[in-house]
């Protein structure tokens, strides 16, 4: 394998979205955890009155120099804190401070960088951690719990994740040493995150690895076809029951595996928003024939702002949805969808729920758009789909930004000719033809009989 399909297969199995992280396992954090462990087991509630937790906040060197925390409600308290420069955080110090404190509080967290880098493995665990914000943030030891069963034990307490623009630092033995292999599983808590979210969401993810140049050291072909195998064997479904809001947006190196877990595998019956905008992707990625089985509280499917051209077949199968509940929206908008075809349009008025976004696309304007359009106004549609009439042209450039229902056929040169069907034609040709033919040799015939009989009739009355 040539370098650049090594590099390729490491990002796919980076891209693999929170179900695929690659972690990997070190002593130092074992340890750490290891230490923390009978806290964690016994939920000892160490501070039990605010002042107590404030004050032991401060005992908490970068974190107090760095962030502020304030009491918010009555057991909630919010630490906001700003990363710059040279600074840094650890989320196991943070961890250490959460295990200490009484099990009824809840901690909101967020941490934005300015050039700063923290120190947070995922799946960001910690005790009493209800919420989790972290933008504009290069994040080390991101892979260190990938692997350690020690991670399972921590409370799942988040109930809302977001990342934007954050750019995870890795390193090349650190990827190798976390791909699956035999007994050596990854955790469930990093394939699945936290499972008891509401909102998952991520938007321009990237990677960054600090020692690339180091692949030739590892055989990748071969510890890839091992992680395939045992990620594959050991089956696992995540359970998201209370999950409404889940998006992997803006991430450009996001593949179909990234989301295979969610949209096939995982349970996620109450979720709401499937966002899965800007990535780039040429098609939607996922059979959608099926999505209102999957997904049967579905609202909104984002995939606005990628390259797609073609929009598959989608069907609602006849759901029964009360008249009352608003219709569900698949946003197509801003892709490169360039025709609207007949098909398009029968497709469309089958919906009775579900409405098909596909404004804002570079459509061309061109003759088949003409009898598109007749044929939309020969069509009962579902009242979703007015704003069909309403699309604009992008191209040619003498009738882009008009609406396609106002083009007439002079205006695209689409004046009706006589058409030609050859076929028939040559046929028709062929039959007269024929027709000549026979009348020709059935005249030549006649008049030879005449003659004939002529010659008779003389030679008779001559003798």
């Amino acid at each position: 394998m040539n370098t650049y399909l090594i590099f390729l297969n490491i990002y796919h199995l980076l891209g693999l979205g929170l179900a695929f992280n690659i972690f990997t396992v070190t002593t130092e954090r074992n340890n750490d955890l290891v230490a923390k462990q009978p806290q964690m087991n016994n939920s000892v509630d160490t501070f039990n009155n605010f002042s107590d937790v404030m004050n032991e906040f401060e005992s908490l060197k970068n974190w107090s120099n760095l962030c502020n925390i304030s009491q918010t409600g009555h057991i909630d308290f919010n630490i906001v804190c700003i990363i710059k420069g040279n600074s840094s955080i650890k989320l196991s110090e943070f961890r250490n401070f959460t295990y200490r404190v009484s099990s009824y509080i809840r901690f909101d967290l967020s941490v934005t960088c300015e050039d700063g880098i923290i120190h947070f493995p995922w799946p960001f665990r910690a005790d009493k951690l209800h919420r989790i914000y972290i933008k504009d943030c290069r994040i080390k030891d991101y892979n260190t719990d990938y692997k350690n069963p020690l991670t399972d034990r921590i409370p799942d307490t988040i109930k809302y994740l977001q990342m934007d623009n954050v750019t995870t630092i890795l390193r090349i033995e650190e990827v190798y040493d976390s791909l699956s292999k035999a007994n050596s599983p990854i955790t469930r808590a990093a394939e699945c995150g936290p499972e008891n979210a509401f909102a998952i969401i991520r938007r321009g993810k990237k990677v960054k690895f600090e020692d690339f140049q180091n692949y030739q050291l590892y055989d990748f072909n071969t510890a890839i076809g091992q992680y395939n195998h045992y990620f594959s064997i050991q089956k696992r479904t995540c359970l998201y029951n209370n999950l409404e809001v889940f998006e992997l947006s803006g991430m450009k190196d996001i593949t179909r595996t990234t989301i295979s877990k969610i949209v096939h595998t995982d349970v996620a019956e109450n979720l709401k928003i499937l966002n899965f905008s800007g990535n780039g992707w040429f098609d939607t990625v996922y059979n959608l024939q099926g999505w209102r089985l999957r997904f049967p509280m579905m609202e909104y499917i984002d995939f606005s702002n990628n390259n797609i051209k073609v929009i598959p077949m989608i069907r609602d199968y006849g759901m029964t949805v009360k008249e009352t509940k608003s219709v569900k929206i698949i946003d197509m908008r801003r892709n490169k969808i360039t025709s609207l075809t007949k098909g398009m349009i029968d497709s469309f008025s089958t919906h009775k729920f579900v409405k098909v976004d596909i404004t804002e696309n570079p459509f061309l304007c061109d003759c088949a758009i003409i009898e598109v359009m007749e044929y939309l106004s020969s069509k009962t549609m579902p009242k979703a789909y007015d704003y069909l009439g309403s699309l604009e042209c992008a191209n040619p450039s003498n009738v882009r930004g008009r609406k396609l229902i106002s083009l007439s056929p002079t205006e695209l040169n689409c004046i009706k000719e006589t058409v030609i069907n050859f076929p028939i034609v040559v046929l028709s040709i062929i039959t007269i033809t024929l027709f000549i033919i026979t009348l020709l040799t059935l005249i030549y015939f006649r008049n030879m009989i005449k003659i004939n009989l002529f010659s008779k009739l003389n030679k008779n009355v001559a003798t």
